[in-house]
């Protein structure tokens, strides 16, 4: 018995891939608190970086990082305590998680 959910896009091509194999290109370690970094990465024709934030440890902080990509580069700068959204993270411990996706 076969089941699952498949969707498509507005040509007709499947576009639900379920869990997409990724290629990791590095990680990042951050310290609690730190608000700067730059860090560069080789990307191949086709594809862009993407990341995830795994925090080591939570602790309060009011201090927030902004975490953005452009090209290979991946940036961390200080971010307002009140600005919240995707590229904007705590400033725990933490890891980011780089990897290629299609473009």
């Amino acid at each position: 018995m076969t089941w699952g959910v498949q969707t498509w896009d507005a040509a007709g091509k499947p576009n639900n891939y379920g869990l997409v194999p990724v290629a990791l290109v590095g990680q990042i370690s951050l310290d609690a608190e730190q608000v700067s970094g730059s860090w560069s990465f080789t990307v191949p024709a086709g594809y862009r970086l993407d990341y995830l934030y795994l925090p080591k440890l939570s602790a309060y902080t009011q201090t927030r990082r902004a975490i953005t990509i452009s090209g290979g580069t991946v940036t961390v700068s200080s971010a307002s305590s009140s600005t919240f959204g995707y590229g904007t993270e705590m400033a725990y411990a933490a890891f980011i998680i780089v990897y290629l996706r299609n473009d």
